[in-house]
């Protein structure tokens, strides 16, 4: 009787070590050249080509703890920071929260506690393609993402490289609701690819963070930007 208490207790301390385990991803970043970029725009095009230099040198992080995650970028560089632009270029506006079915970004331009909300990415296209990444078998998934200025709305393509083995449907910048965890993310030119995965991580998280938050739609976001461009004009 005794014995079988002890292995209740034992098996109970188990379970819910392994439910409190952090697994920790890294990813590095490539930008990729796009033809005619910029291309009437010396400004941003010298940015671009300095930031394109600088991503090797970039590192973000991937959390995944109790099914939820936190994604942000690891360093920044030290020299220069003024025209520190190498997020700018990569679709990143800072820290990703995915709690269950919804993910908040931080919206930084706009302040620290600014975050949109959104759903979880929907109406992937699984297809059979596969390619081994780290010795990770992953398939091929592919969706769009939506841009919309003033004149025009842009749709961008975005593949990803999940891996079933790993059975965590999570990836970078608040990209998942996939089968398993993306290794490779490619948003139009820039792509998160991923260096090294620990299992039992020392680095921790919260959903706490979000407690003292604003949320704002992605049209309020959108609003507030554009007033203030067309202010400081």
């Amino acid at each position: 009787m005794y014995k079988f208490k002890y292995l209740v207790i034992l098996f109970s301390y188990f379970s819910i070590f392994s439910q409190e385990k952090t697994i920790e991803v890294e990813y590095g970043i490539a930008i990729l050249h796009e033809e005619n970029l910029f291309e009437n725009n010396q400004t941003l095009k010298s940015m671009l080509e300095r930031s394109m230099l600088n991503a090797k040198k970039e590192t973000f992080k991937l959390l995944l703890k109790n099914g939820n995650s936190k994604f942000f970028h690891y360093n920044k560089l030290t020299d220069d920071n003024s025209n520190y632009s190498t997020p700018l270029f990569v679709n990143y506006s800072g820290k990703v929260f995915i709690n269950k079915d919804s993910v908040f970004t931080q919206c930084s331009i706009l302040g620290e506690n600014i975050y949109v909300k959104n759903k979880q990415k929907e109406n992937w296209i699984i297809t059979t393609e596969t390619k081994l990444i780290d010795n990770y078998k992953c398939y091929k998934a592919t969706n769009t993402y939506q841009v919309i200025s003033p004149n025009k709305v842009f749709n961008h393509p975005v593949t990803a490289w999940f891996c079933p083995d790993i059975p965590y449907n999570h990836g970078p910048n608040g990209y998942g609701n996939l089968p398993g965890l993306i290794l490779e993310l490619q948003e139009r030119n820039a792509v998160y690819g991923v260096r090294k995965i620990n299992f039992n991580s020392q680095l921790n998280f919260s959903l706490n963070e979000l407690q003292n938050i604003k949320v704002l739609t992605e049209n309020e976001r959108d609003e507030i930007v554009e007033k203030g461009i067309l202010e400081n004009k």
